[in-house]
């Protein structure tokens, strides 16, 4: 089996995988990011503090870490992104980080001052409850928050969705509900 077969093969399981030729081979981006290559039949990957790097070896590893620093590149940008408020970029970046942000507690907290934003605080809401879904556990001022939106006549849906999430998945949500 060829190297590009290979890698072909160990991205089966990535979603957004787009293949493009450049750098005189084929290059992989996934969700629109450089991820790893082939080029003169050697493998090319994302090198930590930018840049690529040839490697040899187990293909599906070097794909994971090259991976790793797209997500960690991504996350930055994100950031940025979000705090610039621009609504489109900002979305996309708010969903994006629910799904990589390490720091689970400053990403609650980010999200809680933009759900006073005027055009993203119906998706913060919505991450919020995300976030309660796949982390299981949430800090007490998102509920103190999501109780207090409740009431809110644009957002009130959105919160109860959101305690319903987190309640379904961290098991403290009810008694957190009914307390407010």
């Amino acid at each position: 089996m060829s190297l590009l077969d290979r890698v072909r093969e160990a991205l089966d399981g990535y979603r957004y995988v787009t293949e493009t030729s450049a750098l005189g081979g084929v290059v992989f981006e996934w969700d629109g990011d450089p991820l790893v290559g082939v080029v003169d039949d050697e493998l090319v990957v994302r090198a930590s503090g930018g840049g690529w790097q040839t490697v040899t070896g187990d293909v599906a590893e070097w794909i994971r870490r090259s991976a790793d620093v797209v997500i960690a590149e991504c996350v930055v940008r994100w950031h940025a992104e979000l705090r610039a408020g621009e609504p489109v970029a900002a979305s996309r970046a708010m969903l994006g980080l629910v799904h990589h942000e390490p720091d689970r507690e400053q990403l609650q907290r980010l999200l809680l001052e933009h759900t006073r934003h005027p055009d993203l605080r119906h998706l913060a809401v919505t991450c919020l409850g995300h976030m309660g879904r796949l982390d299981g556990e949430v800090l007490p001022e998102v509920m103190s928050r999501l109780q207090e939106l409740r009431d809110d006549p644009e957002l009130g849906g959105r919160a109860e969705d959101a305690l319903g999430d987190i309640e379904s998945f961290s098991g403290r949500g009810q008694m957190d509900r009914t307390a407010g």
